[in-house]
């Protein structure tokens, strides 16, 4: 049951940003350049897409 946790398939980034200095947009970056393998939902209401 932690594997799920802690070597998820998937994860959504709740208040992603493009916006650098973000918290959202810092944790995109990381999990995008770090080599996480799963898909990222990017989640942020106020974007265009």
């Amino acid at each position: 049951m932690l594997d799920q946790f802690f070597n998820p398939k998937s994860v959504a980034v709740i208040g992603a940003s493009r916006e650098e200095g973000k918290v959202g947009h810092d944790i995109m970056k990381n999990l995008l350049q770090n080599g996480f393998a799963g898909k990222v939902y990017p989640i942020n209401p106020k974007a265009d897409s």
